[in-house]
């Protein structure tokens, strides 16, 4: 008779055996509707999570212009391979997230507002930059609640844009005229400590569409203001 043995490795100070004290837990992320702890046991037993993957369990991005359709193929997408489809953010994600009633005033979600970048893309006041980088900050937030939803649940996530493709608007905006090379430098050193922290998307898919195509289909839509910043 085979005898197996299990070795667990656990804390050696007495305080985490001692009767109705309480052990210290970690948090992963801070995402409010994912109130996830783990405790010691939790270490001691071994890594989880892996046996909650399947074939789908991956993080697709989907890109595109305005009005090139990508979040209609998100969602086909998501539903067709039984993943959770996250739509693109606005400024205002993290009130959307915690359900709350009532949007916060602009002065507390980076002082920034996109209605004005498209009036006045070089408003003297900076709007542009700030916009830009409250923009990369929402992504990535997203992005780790995506992360943190698939490692938790297995089940994988398609996005619309994410923020390794955020980057491609700071650079439309420098050519432009809209923000100073100061702001590229300042975003590139945000990003370059920040990103790579996650992981990558698995897939990348971006929707062509020509910008003829896209204007067309803005006007149809009503929505001519923003056919002046393309």
């Amino acid at each position: 008779m085979a005898l197996r043995v299990i070795r667990l490795f656990i804390r050696s100070d007495a305080a985490a055996f001692k009767i109705g004290s309480t052990v210290q837990t970690a948090r992963i992320h801070s995402g409010a509707p994912r109130n996830l702890r783990y405790g010691w046991w939790a270490y001691a037993l071994g890594e989880r999570t892996s046996s909650r993957f399947k074939e789908n369990s991956k993080i697709i991005t989907i890109d595109g212009n305005l009005a090139s359709g990508k979040g209609a193929l998100a969602q086909k997408l998501a539903d067709k391979l039984g993943m959770l489809y996250m739509p693109e953010p606005d400024v205002h994600y993290l009130e959307r997230v915690k359900g709350e009633t009532e949007l916060q005033d602009s002065r507390f979600t980076g002082d920034c507002s996109l209605e004005k970048f498209y009036t006045d893309p070089k408003a003297k006041d900076g709007n542009a930059y700030r916009l830009q980088s409250r923009m990369y900050l929402i992504r990535l937030i997203q992005y780790s609640d995506a992360i943190e939803h698939l490692l938790s649940t297995g089940q994988g996530v398609v996005l619309e844009r994410s923020p390794y493709s955020d980057m491609v608007f700071l650079d439309a905006m420098f050519k432009q005229g809209y923000i100073r090379k100061q702001c590229v430098e300042h975003y590139n050193e945000i990003k370059d400590i920040s990103i790579c922290e996650f992981l990558p998307p698995h897939l990348v898919i971006y929707v062509d569409l020509p910008a003829e195509e896209v204007q067309k289909k803005l006007k149809q839509m009503g929505k001519v203001r923003e056919t002046a910043v393309l």
